[in-house]
């Protein structure tokens, strides 16, 4: 095999796998299509494979392509994470770290957390991506990411994961601030209206487990957004509760135009993890911000 290949050349052929097309590919890296079909030729005949055979209007990996694609991938995420690892082989207060968080984690949680850190640390370089739930995963397998910070049941067993338990987040009953009540029991909920989230999203099934917990297993779910402050908006406006994370409504519980109403008996609520990936080398600054993180977490009584 040809030694001189590029980084820059497995790049455009991720690319071309990832957007199933040259043409798309192209789009995406902001250039022309004959440069990418240059560069998968130029890597084919590096390799001494075909990479691609054509179906119809679509291109497909041969098997060789599938096996050059994987050793592709495995090389750019390593060479991504050396080059944040590098830059932070230093006290731990300089360096760059990429974390992958969910909307409400990424909204209310972290930013307070990473900005302390960012002011006592000028020379570190905090990148903080919010994905859908089930996205946060590959963010960190591919090495997009170093960290993540979900809140989730548990990190998922035997996929590659490692982690710890950094803190706790309530689940909080809102309604409207003339809601009229502020204590229900777990056998009255079933009667009240809900605000939710859709119910395909990976939040709306935590939201489920939460209830179910509870004895609930069928409730009234009047109108469903994909957003926290959306969801809030509706239960001001009186259309029912919503069982939110205490960090995306504490604002809102503390100015009055939510009200906290009890779950007498019971306090819903998930675990906040740290994960990376399983064997990856954590900079001192990646450690530092762990420790950053379980600690202001502590602090706030997660």
């Amino acid at each position: 095999m040809d030694s001189r290949i590029s980084l820059h050349k497995l790049e455009v052929f991720c690319a071309v796998v990832e957007y199933r097309g040259v043409g798309r590919a192209a789009a995406h890296l902001y250039v022309s299509q004959p440069v990418v079909s240059g560069h998968i030729r130029s890597l084919e005949e590096r390799l001494g494979v075909e990479l691609f055979h054509r179906v119809g209007q679509r291109l497909e990996l041969t098997d060789a392509g599938h096996a050059a694609y994987r050793w592709a991938r495995d090389t750019l995420r390593r060479g991504n994470e050396l080059e944040r690892e590098l830059a932070g082989l230093t006290t731990g207060t300089a360096g760059a770290v990429a974390v992958a968080t969910s909307m409400t984690v990424g909204s209310y949680l972290l930013p307070p957390i990473l900005t302390d850190f960012a002011r006592a640390n000028p020379g570190a370089r905090i990148a903080a991506h919010v994905f859908d739930p089930n996205q946060i995963w590959e963010a960190v397998t591919s090495g997009l990411c170093d960290l993540a910070v979900p809140i989730a049941p548990r990190i998922p067993h035997g996929s590659g994961f490692s982690g710890e338990l950094v803190g706790h987040q309530d689940l909080v009953l809102a309604g409207a601030p003339d809601v009229g009540f502020d204590r229900v029991s777990a056998a009255d909920l079933a009667g009240l209206s809900f605000v939710s989230t859709p119910r395909t999203s990976v939040r709306r099934d935590l939201e489920d487990m939460a209830f179910a917990e509870l004895g609930v297993t069928d409730r009234e779910v009047v109108i469903e957004f994909g957003h926290p402050e959306a969801i809030k908006h509706a239960v001001r406006a009186g259309l029912g509760v919503a069982l939110l994370f205490r960090a995306s409504v504490a604002a809102d519980l503390a100015s009055g135009s939510l009200r906290e109403i009890e779950i007498v008996g019971a306090r819903p609520g998930l675990p906040v993890f740290v994960v990376w990936r399983t064997g990856k080398r954590l900079s001192p600054v990646q450690r530092t911000l762990i420790a950053a993180i379980r600690q202001a977490l502590s602090m706030l009584g997660s």
